[in-house]
């Protein structure tokens, strides 16, 4: 823990249907101390679904960028008592990321890359079935270029890169992407 008492937070970035929720699950059992799997997709998922003709494409669009800045926070509010937190969630805007930065800036972040490739992520999106085609080729959520570690699901299992990502969280030091990133900014 870092800063009295605050949680960690593990940020798996990557596109819809990169395996992200696969990996998090796997590093659940690998780590050694309780992590709360948070996905953004959970929390959506507390929301009531059908406005059709209620709200129009501005104000969905507002109620989606309140829905995840909310995630950034009750994110932060997890962390804010102790519990360490595995967000699975793509930065697929560049706000979100920004909101991150601002809203997660005294906690310990471990920024995490997942790729796959564009073919496996058209692949697994269509064998699932609950995403629009083409979601996953079109966020492009590495436009920042930093991370903590990277890991690649094309062809590693869950259970490798979580290996991959569980062993090399050990061995970071303290400045870290989220870190550097802020600088960037300033």
């Amino acid at each position: 823990m870092k800063d009295g008492g605050c949680g960690r937070v593990i940020l798996l970035n990557g596109a819809s249907s990169s395996g992200k929720s696969g990996i998090a699950r796997v590093l659940q059992r690998l780590l050694a101390d309780p992590w709360f799997h948070f996905p953004v997709d959970t929390l959506g998922a507390m929301r009531s679904t059908d406005h059709s003709g209620v709200l129009d494409e501005d104000e969905v669009e507002a109620m989606l960028r309140r829905t995840r800045m909310g995630y950034h926070r009750a994110v932060a509010a997890l962390a804010s008592v102790g519990n360490d937190v595995i967000m699975d969630y793509p930065l697929s805007e560049s706000w979100r990321l920004d909101d991150l930065l601002d809203v997660l800036e005294r906690y310990d972040v471990t920024l995490v890359h997942v790729h796959c490739s564009p073919d496996e992520l058209d692949r697994r999106e269509r064998a699932r079935g609950d995403r629009p085609a083409g979601l996953a080729r079109s966020q492009n959520v590495f436009r920042h270029d930093d991370c903590d570690i990277a890991v690649d699901t094309t062809n590693g299992s869950p259970k490798a890169c979580a290996l991959a990502i569980a062993t090399e969280l050990a061995g970071l030091d303290n400045d870290k992407a989220f870190d550097r990133l802020r600088r960037l900014r300033s």
